[in-house]
């Protein structure tokens, strides 16, 4: 019996032996390799369009069981092609490298910034590429061409296409009309939206209200103050803004071309032609002139924020008035916005305009551009 209990004892002794081994391998390994197996997962789409905006850590999508200890940087996407990228994981004692190919690629389409019309007399021939830019993410200079027939010493209108094509294949076209007429202050046109459009004397009118925008000028003598209809609009308006406490008032109404050729040539003179094409209108394309437009209260972003101009944004169109340049509306109306500049157009429109509170513009509900020819 003694000698069993011996045997028992040195099988004991073996069993704890290997039990403090097999710790001391776990413990060992998970020191070494860092326990659970390092894995770091890549974004699906490795594709990355020419000189875009991207780093290296942008391509994880998850790192399992590990710290990534490779710094973020940029990387340089300007020319098309394979790269090989590098991100090193660390899991406990062990650094790993994941080693990945992108792809830097070219399949965006270049962008045309062109007049949807341009009209030019019976004879008169004009440089339909004048003013036309065109942009690319790959910045290289890509030339225009013009598609379509036409005939200067036609009347009509001709349906063309501007069209371009970078290096990698991308097309782009934009269509844009050319009307040829005998006499320009005296004509008839189509808008993209189906419109119809007319000049009389020099003023254009479509679908019967007078445009006045980058595009479309007006003569020097024309207007002579605020119409009836717009003071009227304006006089209702501040009657029931004062019923609530509100206090509006007209900063700046009618302004005739020659008032409007001192300020914008003063603006000019201050902060240039381009930035002064931003804020101001040149003589003859100024809202002002028409007799429909006027300014409220300060002529500053901030009275968006105060509470004239939070209820005048949505209460304007009940009077037949519309804020004329919105808000993200800029390349459109070919100005910044101006919470304080309102255009009589007539309750109807305005209430289209108006559009439940996310305002459009002239330009996009006639179907028609703000640019000027130069």
């Amino acid at each position: 019996m003694k000698k069993i209990k011996k045997n028992n004892k040195k099988k004991k002794i073996i069993f704890i032996g290997v039990i403090v081994l097999l710790i001391l391998v776990a413990v060992i390994t998970i020191l070494i390799f860092g326990g659970k197996k390092t894995d770091l997962v890549l974004i699906k789409d490795l594709d990355v369009e020419i000189n875009s905006d991207i780093t290296l850590l942008s391509f994880v999508d998850e790192v399992k069981n590990g710290t990534i200890v490779s710094k973020d940087k940029e990387i340089d996407t300007s020319k098309l092609g394979n790269q090989n990228l590098v991100i090193e994981v660390k899991n406990g004692n062990k650094t790993k490298e994941y080693k990945f190919t992108i792809n830097v690629v070219d399949t965006t389409k270049p962008e045309i910034d062109a007049r949807s019309e341009i009209t030019t007399t019976v004879g008169d021939e004009v440089d339909l590429l004048e003013g036309v830019t065109v942009s690319d993410n790959s910045k290289e200079e890509i030339k225009v061409e013009i598609k379509g027939e036409y005939d200067y010493d036609k009347e009509g209108e001709y349906e063309l296409e501007y069209y371009a094509k970078d290096s990698s294949g991308n097309e782009i076209s934009k269509k844009f009309k050319l009307i040829v007429v005998s006499d320009p202050d005296n004509m008839t046109f189509t808008t993209s939206k189906g419109f119809k459009g007319e000049v009389i004397d020099g003023v254009t009118y479509i679908d019967g209200v007078l445009i006045a925008n980058k595009t479309y000028s007006l003569p020097s003598d024309y207007g002579n103050g605020l119409t009836s209809a717009t003071q009227s609009a304006f006089d209702k308006m501040n009657a029931d803004a004062k019923s609530l406490g509100l206090s509006l008032w007209i900063a700046s109404g009618y302004r005739s071309y020659w008032t409007q050729n001192t300020l914008y040539n003063n603006y000019v003179a201050s902060d240039g032609k381009e930035e002064a094409d931003t804020y101001s209108a040149r003589p003859g394309y100024s809202e002002h002139q028409t007799g429909l437009a006027f300014d409220l209260n300060s002529v500053e972003d901030s009275f968006a924020n105060t509470d004239e101009g939070k209820w005048v944004k949505d209460n304007c169109y009940r009077y037949g008035l519309i804020i004329r340049y919105p808000k993200g509306k800029e390349s459109i109306t070919g100005y910044i916005y101006e919470p304080w500049h309102l255009r009589y157009v007539g309750v109807d429109l305005a209430t289209k305009l108006y559009n439940d509170g996310d305002w459009i513009t002239l330009e996009e509900y006639f179907g028609i551009d703000s640019k000027y020819g130069d």
